[in-house]
């Protein structure tokens, strides 16, 4: 059995849509024993939210928040990692906390706006409860992401707190956001730990397009999809044009 983990936004999910070739592919290649799932950046809810709005995908398995947050097929958990409480600390009074326009952050399947920001994450429609900074510090979260108005800025920040995080956390950059989770946390720690709960040792093959995927792409020897960023390019393997495109030749 191969196992195949996927980004969603910008390598699945593209141009508003899951092209009809991608869901094919997939449907394939789970049809003839192999193992399909998003690895993503997105909350276990936000990403059940997108999927509602432009199509569910049928999925083994759910890696999000950058690998912190490791579900089944179903949404079900099967592990995470929380940030420590001094990581939430640093975060949440740092400068890169002060200068973002929106924040949310993750405790499981329940997500929280940060209670002195927008009230939403990304799109007015995306509401969520606000949560206080005091509480936010005892809360079990094991990702803060913040917003920020174009990718220069989010670069510059993203710099910042790793500089400042002392070891404590692990900055992914994805365009205009910035998401932390614990140190040592990322896509290809997401993968490793869903492996081991699975008991799978077959082939892995990941796609992916932006930042935040540098690391299972370089640890897996992983694909891009052809919009990649120059750098996801630069540390690919081979470049795709489709999600379907890699299934499809891994399937001869």
């Amino acid at each position: 059995m191969k196992v195949a983990a996927c980004d969603f936004d910008g390598t699945l999910l593209r141009g508003g849509e899951v092209s009809a070739g991608d869901r094919a592919a997939i449907d394939a290649w789970r049809a003839a024993g192999h193992a399909f799932g998003i690895v993503t950046g997105r909350g276990v809810a936000t990403l059940l939210m997108a999927m509602e709005q432009y199509g569910s995908v049928p999925c083994d398995f759910m890696i999000c928040n950058n690998g912190a947050l490791v579900c089944d097929g179903e949404a079900r958990e099967l592990c995470r990692m929380a940030l420590p409480e001094a990581a939430r600390a640093e975060i949440l009074s740092h400068p890169v906390m002060q200068a973002c326009g929106q924040c949310v952050m993750f405790s499981g399947a329940e997500v929280y706006v940060h209670a002195d920001k927008a009230p939403y994450w990304i799109r007015p429609e995306n509401r969520f409860p606000p949560l206080s900074p005091e509480r936010a510090r005892q809360m079990p979260l094991h990702q803060i992401s913040l917003r920020y108005p174009d990718p220069v800025s989010a670069k510059a920040w993203a710099s910042s707190l790793e500089t400042a995080g002392h070891g404590l956390v692990e900055v992914h950059l994805s365009s205009i956001c910035i998401d932390v989770t614990a140190c040592h946390v990322n896509k290809t720690e997401g993968i490793r730990r869903l492996l081991h709960a699975r008991h799978w040792d077959g082939e892995v093959l990941v796609v992916g397009d932006d930042g935040n995927d540098l690391p299972m792409i370089r640890d897996f020897g992983g694909y891009a999809v052809s919009t990649a960023a120059p750098a996801v390019l630069e540390a690919a393997t081979n470049v795709v044009d489709s999600v379907g495109q890699m299934l499809r030749a891994h399937m001869r």
